[in-house]
């Protein structure tokens, strides 16, 4: 894969070892709240300190939190070695944790905040059910550090709506084990996303009754989505499904080789579907009307991304002149071969919007200046690539629109730029992505993109976060288990940059404090 490779030179330079600061966030002293991972946004001292009783109670006040409450119950138990319990109630006695849903009028208006007040008992209050989940998760992750919690208040909210984790399921197949691993890991870090790449270079991993000849030997049942899902719900964790159009299709393209696109030359594309076929359309709409339904969350990835790349070349729209004639039929004649994209990603959006959904697509086919049509405002734009950036210019690979002109033309936007939020399992780009974890730490937060400018106050509301992409450009370098282990610290520093103060305390004790409470009990 080459995602990203351009665009590492544009902000490598900025990213020196030598410094320690970025975009103004400097080393701040430890603070003196309780430390969790992700920290604290606030925290007043003050009152009666709590300390676990030894055969403790998780009482829920709303049936609704009966799981989260029974959740918790086995990893306290599990955490301290002592008989904790979860039952219905609303008052405890010394030593008992209660859980309600209420009002945090404190935090910001989100149903993640939550407050717990540390007394006799340790109260758990969540603005809604997701709220009560991660106070939750804070609590645990005191409580495993010590029995005895001082007196005070936490107050805690998220500073970004999307905290998440990307796993290319299409290269390398990944045991739903390993993802329901993962996703008990994202639940302890307050991440809510979970982002499969579905299909690419080596399968389509979905079980498909209308083309099964598209279906890779490893794949998901349509039952292991389902119950994936609902594991996931457990977790407060949504799952955003991606089927890669028009590019990235080796894994269906292999059953349907005349919708390969050829150039004028008579190359062929393995990877990607001739958009000016409407046979190609068909197959296209019968995949996303099976499983649109498959995914109750409230988005779905159309892809998108490097349509016209060709191995490590990435080609003209001029080699494929019944793109340009397509457009022209179909949208007028003042249209531009690029308008056939432009255009594929609007008729995919209708179809994931008539299914109650929202479409988001990678950014980098959005150049500067090209197409006469405009894709939906209300797409949700993953911004990884800055390609023909000033500090290496690269007329060929055309100019991304830079995130600036995306938000201003009414896009909501993701960060996803190749440094740091990528990880690469193997291939040229690992070299390049795999920096020092430490560099993210010192260097980054989510209003940095990858061109290296930072988004004003006013352009970061529309920046939804970010998350952490692992690629599997060579699914025989490592296994998932060595990709779990391999991301353990970069899915960490991903949950401080976007749930709280991005650099709150020295990378050393950042680490040590993750390694002693981090991971799920």
């Amino acid at each position: 894969m080459i995602k990203g490779t351009m665009a590492r030179f544009a902000v490598i330079g900025a990213m020196a070892l030598g410094s320690v600061t970025f975009g103004g966030h400097q080393a701040s002293a430890a603070p003196a709240a309780p430390l969790t991972v992700p920290t604290l946004q606030s925290w007043v001292a003050g009152g009666s300190g709590f300390t676990l009783g030894a055969h403790a109670r998780i009482l829920y006040a709303e049936d609704s939190l009966r799981d989260t409450a029974t959740e918790f119950a086995g990893g306290l138990g599990r955490a301290t070695g002592k008989d904790v319990v979860a039952q219905a109630g609303s008052s405890g006695v010394p030593g008992d944790i209660v859980l309600r849903i209420s009002a945090v009028p404190e935090a910001p208006n989100t149903p993640e905040a939550y407050r717990i007040s540390v007394g006799d008992t340790l109260e758990l209050q969540g603005a809604d059910a997701s709220g009560a989940f991660y106070a939750t998760r804070s609590a645990l992750q005191l409580l495993r550090r010590d029995p005895t919690i001082p007196g005070g208040v936490v107050t805690d909210w998220p500073e970004y709506a999307e905290r998440g984790l990307m796993l290319d399921v299409g290269r390398e197949f990944m045991p739903v084990e390993m993802l329901r691993a993962q996703i008990r890991r994202m639940g302890m870090l307050k991440l809510n996303m979970l982002h499969l790449h579905l299909s690419d270079s080596f399968g389509f991993r979905l079980q498909s009754a209308r083309h099964p000849e598209i279906t890779a030997p490893e794949h998901y049942s349509q039952q292991d989505i389902r119950d994936l899902v609902a594991y996931a719900a457990r977790y407060q964790v949504e799952i955003v499904p991606e089927v890669d159009f028009p590019g990235h299709m080796n894994g269906v393209l292999a059953a349907y080789p005349d919708l390969k696109l050829r150039s004028a030359e008579g190359v062929v594309s393995d990877a990607a579907i001739d958009i000016s076929n409407p046979r190609s359309y068909d197959l296209m709409r019968d995949i996303l009307e099976e499983f649109l339904p498959l995914f109750p969350g409230r988005y779905w990835h159309l892809g998108a991304d490097e349509f016209l790349l060709d191995g490590l070349k990435v080609r003209s729209y001029d080699d494929y002149p019944q793109l340009g004639e397509y457009a022209r039929a179909t949208y007028g004649p003042q249209a531009e071969p690029v308008d056939a994209f432009l255009g594929l990603i609007n008729w995919g959006a209708d179809i994931v919007r008539a299914h109650g959904k929202r479409p988001r697509i990678w950014n980098d086919g959005l150049h500067t200046g090209e197409g006469t049509l405009a894709i939906g405002s209300d797409i949700v734009v993953d911004y990884w690539s800055r390609a023909g950036i000033p500090q290496l210019p690269l007329p060929f690979f055309g100019i991304a629109r830079p995130p600036q002109d995306l938000i201003a033309a009414g896009h909501q936007l993701k960060n996803a730029a190749f440094l740091p939020t990528y990880y690469v399992t193997g291939g040229p780009a690992a070299a390049i992505a795999n920096q020092p974890p430490i560099l993210g730490y010192e260097l980054w937060d989510p209003a940095i993109f990858v061109d290296g400018s930072r988004l004003a106050p006013a352009q970061n509301a529309s920046n939804l976060g970010a998350s952490l992409h692992v690629w599997c450009d060579d699914p025989t370098a490592q296994t998932p288990d060595q990709i779990a282990i391999s991301i353990t610290t970069p899915l960490r520093i991903m949950a401080q940059k976007t749930w709280s103060h991005p650099h709150p305390i020295p990378y050393p004790q950042f680490t040590a404090l993750a390694d002693s409470v981090a991971e799920p009990t």
